[in-house]
Order: structure tokens, then C-alpha cells, then sequence
């Protein structure tokens, strides 16, 4: 098993800190998990929030190329829907060569509103966008020039270069909360990033694969938990820290109300104490008790560590954890 992390770089305006100062502690904090074993340091995209969630993910990516030397790096997700996947695939190539080949994309169809209707885009086309997209993505993958006619992108003789230093191109995952979202991943041969508890989206994702002719097993799959390793009672930490995690939590249920999807399979509901169960909190055998049967249910190839929530010190609580992670669960994990 390969295992990520991952931040979402909240800078809540209750507790605001210097932009700079913030985003250099999480930058931080992702150099560490790279010098303590993890595999993939990842990198996500909103647009428009008023705690700046991830807004300028490619600069990230850039300075974590600069920054980092083993560890692959990657978009957890390129909203594509809303972008022009031609420059998509522009850009990627370009930081494909900045950091030697270690670039994974993931790429999703998004579950806000208000970052399409600031986009000047219909919601509802959400679906037809990201099948075009994803066409239009790997024919500018390849480097030659090429053109296209669909329903939202047109291209005439377009041709992106350099191509991606990996070939045919750098490895492409889809993020998915529900089963359709996955069907998707697995019809156009991707990787799967879930982020649900759900067996019903891994199944989706590999019946797909095997209809579009592709072998399940030669595919990786994977899904995020928040997790904190500590010496401390679980129940103190939870309290300490309740009311971040429920900030952490109800920003997914609200913006998925908004757009009219479904809740994600981690029991969300709108109080702190309902949200616990979405935060494994304990020391190395309660938290890897708590993995396995999840790991194990949902035959997952990888896992990402959702690092710690916004309020919550980096360097301080946050390095903490990370490191008893990485010291007393990662070699487990690596194991499975």
C-alpha cells in the first residue's frame, strides 16, 4: 500500500493568520511527510472561499517540485469542468518536467455552485463538460496537434508542448463521492481517488473497468481519512478540538446541499458531536484497528492521510501527529 498527504490549507477568518507565514507552515509540514516515508503529497483546488481554501493549486505544485525530491506530487483535484482542458494539460506537462517525472493529475466534476456560477457555468453541465474535457485532455497529452468539435470545447490545430516528460502521459486519477463518479473513473481507464466509506463507489469503479475492457487489478484505488495519532484519551482531543473538525466537516455537507448531491458516506450532519465519527483519533493500534477493516472492505491500494484541520498548529499538534503516524503506523500501513 502507497500513502499520501494531503492539506486544505483553510486560513479561517476567525483565526486568520498572515497568508504567507500559513501557507509556508503547510508547505512545511508536507516537506516533513516526505522526509518521514509518505509517498504522494497532494495538493487541492477550490475557488472563492472566504478562508481561501487551495485557491492556486499549480503554485503549490510548483513549489512543492522545487521543495520536495522523492515523494510524488499531485492535484487532489483539478475541478475540470471549469477549466480549459487544453491549458490543463499545458500546465501539467510543464510541471511534469519541473519535477522530474513525479506528477500525478486528478481530475473531478466538483460539488460547489458557486465556483460554476462564478465561472459563468451552468451546474448542470457538470457531466457533459467533464466527458469532453477528458477527451480533450489526452488528445493534448499527446503532444501533436489535434483538433476538436464538442458541445463545450472547440480546438482547431491546437498542439501543447513540451508534452509531459512521463508517457503517454503522467498518471490520471479520478476523484469520486459517488458510484456515478466512479462509473466515470473507470469507463475512461483511470486511477480511483474516492472519498467515501461506501463499498457501492469501489464496486462502481471496477465493474466499469472490467466493461471497458480494462484489468481491475493493473489499477490503483484509494480514499482519505482525518486521523490523529496520539498518547492522549481520544475523547479529550476530540474536545479540544471539536469545533474545528466541525468546520472542517460542515463546509462539505453545506456546499453539496447547495448543489443538490448527495451527503458523503461518513455520516455527515450539521453538529460537532455528530461529526466524531468522521475524526479517528488514538494511538497506533486503535488507529490502525480502526483502518483495517475500511482498507481491507474496500480492497484499497492506497490511502490518504488528511492532515490536520484548520485551527489546528501545524507545527505544533499537527507535526505531532504526523510523526507518531509515521513512526508507529505508516510501516504498518505499507504492509497491508
Amino acid at each position: 500500500m502507497q500513502v499520501g498527504f494531503t492539506l486544505d490549507f483553510r486560513n479561517a477568518p476567525d483565526r486568520r493568520r498572515p497568508w504567507k507565514e500559513f501557507w509556508e507552515d503547510g508547505l512545511w509540514l508536507m516537506g516533513e511527510a516526505e522526509a518521514m516515508g509518505f509517498d504522494a503529497l497532494l495538493i487541492q483546488e477550490h475557488f472563492f472561499t472566504e478562508d481561501g481554501y487551495a485557491p492556486s493549486m499549480p503554485i503549490f505544485l510548483t513549489l512543492l517540485a522545487e521543495r520536495t525530491r522523492r515523494a510524488r506530487i499531485g492535484a487532489y483535484l483539478y475541478i475540470l469542468p471549469l477549466q480549459n482542458p487544453a491549458r490543463i494539460a499545458q500546465e501539467t506537462a510543464v510541471l511534469d518536467h519541473l519535477c522530474g517525472g513525479r506528477l500525478d493529475v486528478t481530475v473531478g466534476i466538483g460539488h460547489r455552485a458557486a465556483e460554476y456560477t462564478a465561472f459563468g457555468l451552468n451546474p448542470r453541465t457538470r457531466p457533459s463538460r467533464m466527458e469532453e474535457a477528458l477527451e480533450v485532455l489526452r488528445l493534448a497529452w499527446t503532444g501533436e496537434p489535434f483538433d476538436f468539435d464538442g458541445r463545450h470545447f472547440q480546438y482547431r490545430g491546437v498542439q501543447v508542448q513540451p508534452a509531459p516528460l512521463q508517457r503517454p502521459h503522467p498518471p490520471l486519477w479520478g476523484g469520486a463521492t459517488t458510484p456515478v463518479a466512479a462509473e466515470r473513473a473507470g469507463r475512461h481507464g483511470m486511477h480511483l481517488h474516492g472519498v467515501s466509506a461506501d463499498p457501492a463507489v469501489p464496486g462502481a469503479y471496477r465493474e466499469a473497468l472490467a466493461a471497458a475492457g480494462h484489468d481491475p487489478g493493473a489499477f490503483r484505488v484509494s480514499n482519505p481519512w482525518s486521523v490523529t495519532v496520539t498518547d492522549e484519551d481520544p475523547e479529550e482531543v476530540w474536545r479540544r478540538n471539536r469545533e474545528l473538525y466541525f468546520y472542517r466537516w460542515d463546509f462539505y455537507r453545506r456546499i453539496r446541499q447547495e448543489m443538490g448531491d448527495p451527503d458523503l458516506a461518513y455520516g455527515l450532519e450539521p453538529s460537532p458531536e455528530q461529526y466524531r465519527d468522521n475524526e479517528l483519533i488514538g494511538d497506533a493500534p486503535r488507529v490502525l484497528a480502526g483502518l483495517e477493516p475500511l482498507v481491507r472492505g474496500l480492497e484499497l491500494t492506497d490511502l490518504v492521510l488528511f492532515g490536520p484541520a484548520s485551527g489546528i498548529d501545524a507545527r505544533g499538534e499537527g507535526y505531532a501527529s504526523l510523526k507518531r503516524f509515521a513512526d508507529q503506523v505508516l510501516p504498518t500501513l505499507k504492509s497491508w
